[in-house]
């Protein structure tokens, strides 16, 4: 899943906001908000999304984990057949370890406005090309927590189903799993002993780089994709009373479903990096021996599904909570 909340999609048709200015304020920025406000409603409306959307993260993985299509024939194949064996927990399964994510979308934010507003100060002039080096290296700087966090999800998520998912190397994790749950610890803190017995801690960050290889290209290709099409917005329709709020969303989805077809063969790389344990030459040759072409395709419905629906779906969460939280001098000029 996407692992960032985006931050306050700004255009090239935003005003600068002064207390005594009467002209439409087109972006809300910091400035303009009551933060003590902001950052509780904020984290409300990433964790309701995050919920929301969260079984889509779970089909995903087991879709890309394994052989060709040995387990499951289709997304909904997969949807049913968890959803028949395991229950509607199974489409949980990991969830309370990828809170700490929500941490994530902060740091996102703080760092893509800071590297921005320097970007344009020196001198970049393309809103699109400093929103995609912004987000890279913001994305870069949230791997610390998302690496370990994902990867003891993954584990999670697939543990009714390892003997049709593990590929070898995995097992010194999974056997160890399944001896400390036999022993009555909980999933999660069994993955969490497993994993640190099998390869030190250390092996919480395993597959760090592929993860960083998945997740930098995927901001360097929504973040032009969305300025892109709210220029293209633009142009078809310069009536300035539409809505900014639903040429922002429609953006939002269509980058997101763009940036996630870009890179999903290294999703899948990653992925399977970090669960089945192999080296990164090993997993590369074993993917593209068994895949084939697949690795364009495999768990990319899904994947598209959540990431194109969570982009929306933040942009329009995150500007209404941004709009709703906006200081009282500012509430009249907000452009809806």
């Amino acid at each position: 899943m996407a692992q960032m909340l985006p931050p306050a999609p700004r255009d090239c048709y935003a005003v600068p906001g002064k207390p005594g200015n009467s002209d439409p304020l087109t972006v809300v920025g910091w400035e303009h908000m009551d933060l003590k406000l902001f950052y509780p409603s904020a984290l409300l409306s990433t964790w309701s999304i995050r919920t929301a959307l969260y079984p889509l993260a779970v089909l995903r993985s087991q879709l890309q984990l394994q052989k060709q299509n040995t387990v499951y024939r289709s997304t909904f194949h997969a949807y049913s057949d968890i959803s028949r064996r395991e229950g509607f927990r199974g489409l949980y399964r990991g969830f309370w370890i990828t809170v700490p994510q929500i941490g994530c979308s902060f740091i996102y934010s703080t760092i893509f406005e800071k590297c921005r507003s320097v970007l344009h100060e020196q001198g970049v002039k393309s809103v699109g090309g400093a929103a995609a080096v912004a987000g890279g290296l913001a994305s870069f700087a949230t791997q610390s927590i998302f690496v370990p966090t994902d990867i003891i999800a993954q584990y999670m998520m697939i543990y009714k189903n390892t003997d049709k998912l593990t590929a070898g190397h995995d097992k010194a994790v999974i056997e160890r799993v399944a001896t400390h749950v036999k022993n009555g610890s909980g999933l999660g803190t069994s993955v969490i002993k497993a994993i640190y017995q099998a390869d030190g801690a250390l092996g919480f960050y395993r597959g760090f780089w592929a993860s960083a290889a998945v997740y930098i290209p995927q901001m360097l290709t929504f973040w032009p994709s969305y300025y892109w099409m709210l220029g293209l917005f633009s142009k078809l329709n310069p009536n300035t009373d539409r809505s900014l709020l639903i040429d922002q969303a429609i953006a939002a989805t269509i980058g997101g479903s763009i940036s996630t077809i870009a890179t999903n063969p290294m999703e899948l790389f990653r992925v399977r990096l970090q669960v089945h344990r192999s080296s990164y030459a090993k997993t590369l040759e074993t993917m593209l021996r068994d895949e084939k072409t697949a690795i364009f395709t495999k768990g990319l419905t899904p994947r598209i599904i959540a990431n194109s629906i969570y982009g929306g779906m933040v942009v329009v969460g995150y500007e209404i909570v941004k709009r709703l939280c906006a200081k009282e001098e500012y509430k009249h000029r907000i452009k809806w």
